[in-house]
């Protein structure tokens, strides 16, 4: 009897660690896939915009969530030298044919508007001052979702100079995150040098160029292609060699060239 009774309380004993083992192990799958869901709903991405373009931030798949449905969204921006957000809710009402701001602290053009492709994030005519890092947070019936943008901006510029008496055009990107590649246009038949160093938290490349006395054309544009997951866009930047510059250049180079005695 005592035998029986031992076996009975092994069997029970037994299907109750299974029973907790077989919950344990269903409350970590649970835990892992909340996790997994997390992380999809977390997007990290990079972009290069060229300085004076106007350009416009999509927060993701927020676009397939319906106005309705979005509870706010707001978009959260680290500039260089300071920091704002701003955003808009549907009006708590059940009319949802207009938004209500919730506030914009940045003061610097940047507004939000709805469109049929979501709310999105515009920035007039971006310029260096705009590299920062902007979150975008949006709330909805059923989930969320973050976004979160690395915004680097390019600046390109042309000039001239002179080294041993001779014209030099020079072609300057500035870049953070992806370099270019630099060449000119018309292209021709003269010896370049191509060298990219870090200022600060940037890096500046140049292609810079010996022009012949003989130069026949009036204008060279350096164009620099940036690529990206996004495919490529490019930037240019046109020096004008009218007779009038090349007559200023001349008369400067003259004039620093020292006299033999």
């Amino acid at each position: 009897m005592v035998n029986n009774t031992t076996l009975m309380v092994v069997v029970l004993l037994s299907i109750f660690v299974a029973g907790s083992q077989t919950k344990g192990d269903q409350d970590t799958v649970s835990h892992q896939n909340q996790a997994s869901a997390i992380e999809k709903r977390t997007v990290f991405k990079e972009h290069t915009f060229i300085s004076g373009n106007d350009v416009t931030l999509r927060c993701g798949n927020i676009t397939d969530v319906k106005w309705t449905e979005l509870i706010y969204i707001v978009w959260n921006i680290s500039l260089q030298d300071r920091k704002c957000w701003l955003g808009l809710s549907p009006k708590l009402d059940n009319t949802y044919n207009d938004r209500k701001r919730l506030d914009n602290t940045c003061n610097d053009g940047k507004r939000l508007y709805n469109t049929s492709d979501g709310v999105s994030l515009f920035i007039p005519k971006i310029s260096i001052e705009d590299e920062g890092f902007y979150s975008c947070d949006a709330s909805y019936k059923g989930g969320s979702y973050m976004l979160n943008v690395s915004v680097s901006v390019s600046q390109l510029s042309t000039r001239l100079e002179n080294e041993n008496s001779r014209m030099i055009a020079v072609c300057e990107a500035t870049y953070k995150k992806t370099a270019p590649t630099l060449h000119w246009e018309p292209a021709f038949n003269h010896s370049s040098n191509i060298s990219s160093v870090k200022v600060g938290k940037s890096f500046m490349m140049e292609n810079r160029v010996y022009l012949s006395d003989n130069l026949t054309i009036n204008e060279l544009t350096c164009v620099a292609t940036y690529t990206s997951e996004f495919g490529s866009v490019q930037q240019k930047s046109t020096l004008y060699l009218t007779a009038g510059t090349r007559s200023k250049f001349c008369l400067k180079m003259k004039e620093e060239t020292p006299t033999k005695r």
